[in-house]
């Protein structure tokens, strides 16, 4: 018996079950240069593999009936395993929603919405993940069932290894469903940028610069403010707050006159980012998280923190959003190709 003869009715029994099972999927440029399933063995599957090739090779040289009768059903099991792992994968779509700030190296929960379009059959024990990727790294959901029309919400751990602005290519669906012999795959496309900042780390006092301790500003400030120091007088006007009439000297002269206080000191910093170039990539990167690490203390400390880099500045401001404007920055910064040493400063500053 031609076993090759056994194996032609393969790819037309694919072809069929394609068409029986599903809608029929959208076919990009990328579908004529790349297989649209993935397929691998399992460890079962390679003794499944060896197996048949010894019966049949056994069946072609003795001729034996029965020999033939296990190796036609053996390739059944192939068949049947196509079929139902393309039922499975056929229809299936997903949509991921990540977090509105992403850390380099901290675990993020990534959403997951799957839908299967399928109106007539279910889709069975199937897994998803992110396409393989050098910056990032995760778990996978897994589905049991899902009915026709139906859908369903997973969430995955992640996490990026590398900051900076990354494109998401998509998810994979794979499932090794029925027998668990193969490994039948494809790419769901889910294209998402995301902007990665640096590491934020435990910030200890002395260790993260050379640079001498930050003191908070003394004394008054220049300029009218709501603090507590008595900054001048002016003449009373409608509106004003009773409270603040001084009423010393209104006893002295006929006119009213209210207090102004001098607006407050605020403690601030300047980071300086000497991003020079460095043949240690990590220590480079360390030092990027050194200065997030820094201008996110200072900012929760309710310090103006400023940034300087060689290629640009941020003045100095205070609070949250400013904070993701100085880790916006710092998650894209590169080296500049100038000699010098590289390293973060602080350098003290008063209002």
């Amino acid at each position: 018996m031609n076993l090759r003869a056994i194996s032609i009715p393969l790819p037309w029994l694919t072809f069929i079950a394609v068409k029986v099972f599903g809608k029929k999927e959208r076919i990009s440029k990328r579908s004529f240069l790349k297989p649209p399933r993935s397929l691998s063995f399992t460890t079962e599957g390679k003794f499944f593999i060896g197996i048949l090739f010894l019966i049949g090779i056994a069946a072609i040289n003795t001729g034996n009936n029965l020999l033939y009768l296990v190796l036609a059903t053996l390739l059944s099991l192939i068949i049947t395993s196509g079929i139902l792992s393309e039922s499975t994968l056929r229809g299936i779509r997903v949509t991921r929603t990540l977090p509105e700030r992403v850390f380099k190296g901290t675990p993020i929960q990534v959403r997951l919405k799957i839908e299967n379009r399928k109106k007539l059959f279910p889709s069975f024990s199937f897994n998803i993940k992110e396409i393989e990727q050098d910056v990032v790294e995760g778990g996978r959901a897994y589905v049991l069932k899902l009915d026709p029309m139906g859908e369903t919400v997973r969430t995955v751990t992640n996490s990026f290894k590398k900051r900076g602005r990354h494109e998401l290519k998509g998810l994979k669906v794979y499932t090794n469903y029925p027998f668990g012999l193969f490994i039948k795959g494809k790419e769901e496309p889910a294209r998402d940028t995301v902007l990665v900042y640096p590491a934020v780390k435990a910030f200890m006092k002395g260790a993260h610069t050379q640079a001498p301790a930050v003191k908070e500003a003394e004394g008054k400030a220049s300029g009218k403010g709501g603090g507590a120091d008595l900054f001048g007088l002016r003449d009373y006007t409608a509106g004003d707050d009773s409270r603040f009439i001084h009423w010393r000297s209104a006893a002295r002269q006929t006119r009213l006159l209210v207090k102004e206080f001098a607006r407050e000191s605020e403690p601030g910093i300047v980071l300086i980012l000497d991003n020079y170039p460095t043949d240690d990539a990590a220590a480079f990167e360390e030092m990027i998280d050194e200065c997030a690490t820094i201008a996110n203390h200072y900012i929760e400390k309710n310090y103006s923190v400023g940034l300087k880099t060689l290629t640009g500045e941020i003045r100095p401001g205070s609070g949250r959003d400013h904070l993701w404007r100085i880790l916006g920055l710092l998650a894209v910064i590169g080296p500049v190709d100038v000699p010098g040493i590289p390293g973060v400063r602080i350098v003290s500053r008063q209002h």
